[in-house]
């Protein structure tokens, strides 16, 4: 994947998210506003909070996308894993913000403040129904091109519209609350909780996996063993004596220990040692640097 082709589809995903995202956050705090629904108020500000996010995930594709450097000889891969933990943040204190919001609403309500219909309300839950929708078909369309570009953080955005997707199922409960009327109304506010749980869950997935991405965390058992395969099947490689990868952001390192027949000559062994970080670095594009070090067999 050339840096070029990376970084226009980062800024095409993230126009027509941010322009979707818009539409709906003033539509549905509009809308909730007037049809006195707390849950699809906070469900406009969670998304707000998903243009904010499209906004850190293309600047740090951007960041990510940058040369190495004399200061960053190892390149800048990381900042996508920043912009997530970023993202995740942003998130976190979108569901402490909604959380708050719908917990004051229930303690409002158990005071006897029953919120009264809204002849708004039907367009109010249009605009929930029409939420559900069209950030299913956002997380569809994010996550295609997230996977395309081998993007982790333009997957947490992915990811993000699917929260939001399935936070508007909230909105939509709390909406019908209202429209029963009576104590059912409290729906509402309990849905605001609802959202927030859901925001925190992604929240935290976002985080785990770019905390990983941070700290070198192994590429894992599968990606090991097709490393493996791979050098197995380079010609004079008799045996791996050490295999370790890490991931660097949205790529990974491999630092791989070969033996090969002790009687060759030195040129023999290192042209042995070429092939194999050549062809890793050819079979597998998310490989961004492969070491290997050779060894004599010892039987």
């Amino acid at each position: 994947m050339e840096k070029l082709e990376y970084k226009k589809t980062i800024l095409k995903v993230g126009i027509v998210t941010i322009i979707f995202n818009l539409l709906l956050t003033l539509g549905k705090i509009i809308a909730g506003a007037l049809a006195k629904s707390n849950s699809l108020i906070s469900d406009g500000v969670h998304s707000g909070s998903d243009v904010l996010s499209t906004i850190v995930v293309m600047v740090g594709a951007k960041l990510s996308s940058k040369k190495a450097d004399k200061d960053h000889p190892f390149g800048h891969e990381r900042m996508e894993s920043l912009a997530s933990i970023i993202l995740g943040m942003l998130l976190v204190g979108t569901a402490v913000l909604l959380g708050y919001s719908g917990i004051v609403s229930i303690i409002d309500f158990s005071k006897g403040n029953i919120p009264s219909k809204s002849e708004f309300i039907y367009v109010a839950l249009g605009f929930a129904i029409a939420s559900i929708v069209v950030k299913f078909f956002m997380y569809l369309y994010t996550v295609v091109y997230a996977k395309k570009i081998k993007s982790t953080a333009l997957k947490a955005d992915a990811y993000h519209h699917l929260s939001d997707s399935l936070s508007s199922i909230g909105s939509v409960l709390g909406i019908v609350g209202i429209l029963i009327g009576g104590y059912w109304a409290i729906l509402d506010p309990i849905a605001c909780l609802i959202i927030a749980v859901f925001i925190v869950k992604v929240a935290f997935d976002i985080l785990r996996t770019a905390f990983n991405e941070v700290v070198d965390k192994s590429a894992g058992e599968e990606f090991n063993q097709k490393i493996s395969k791979i050098i197995n099947n380079v010609e004079g490689v008799q045996k791996i004596n050490s295999l370790k990868t890490r991931q660097f952001g949205n790529k990974y390192y491999v630092e791989v220990e070969i033996a090969v027949d002790p009687t060759i000559t030195v040129q023999q062994g290192h042209d042995i040692g070429s092939l194999v970080h050549h062809t890793i670095e050819k079979e597998i594009e998310e490989v961004k640097h492969c070491m290997v070090h050779v060894d004599p067999h010892i039987k």
